[in-house]
């Protein structure tokens, strides 16, 4: 191999097997070569990711993508379409996810400094009435444009 290249393997994330695992020709058996196609196939062929709270794995589906605010705020909202721009982080739509996540200061550290959990705590928590929960972020009710930044 030349030097400067990484085997496809290494490229690509598929699981490498040890010297010590192979035969003695050289060759690796078929049990580990069926042990390391199970380990791809456990997640399924959908992107994974990490929860913020709990720091388990999860497909896209099983989990909320948050992102920052922006433009100085410090503010995380819920990207429930999982189209916004900029950095994500990624959390179980559980409240103990959210309070592990609350606990470990794992937004801050996710998403640049943001803190303000509100607008997550408001998807996560469905007993909170709409009303309370604008009331208690003190801002007005109007509907969404799509055209506001």
């Amino acid at each position: 191999m030349e030097p400067g290249l990484r085997p496809v393997s290494a490229r690509f994330g598929v699981p490498q097997l040890h010297p010590q695992d192979r035969g003695p020709s050289g060759a690796s058996s078929v049990r580990q070569v069926g042990h390391v196609v199970a380990e791809l196939l456990e997640h399924g062929h959908g992107p994974v990711r990490t929860c913020i709270g709990c720091r388990k794995q999860g497909s896209r589906s099983e989990l909320v993508r948050l992102v920052a605010q922006g433009s100085g705020s410090s503010a995380v909202l819920v990207d429930e379409r999982r189209r916004m721009a900029g950095r994500g982080a990624w959390l179980h739509p559980s409240e103990k996810c959210l309070a592990l996540a609350i606990k470990r200061r794992a937004f801050g550290r996710a998403l640049a400094g943001a803190s303000d959990t509100g607008a997550v705590e408001r998807y996560l928590m469905p007993g909170t009435p709409l009303v309370e929960a604008q009331a208690a972020a003190g801002k007005p009710s109007k509907p969404e444009s799509g055209s506001e930044n």
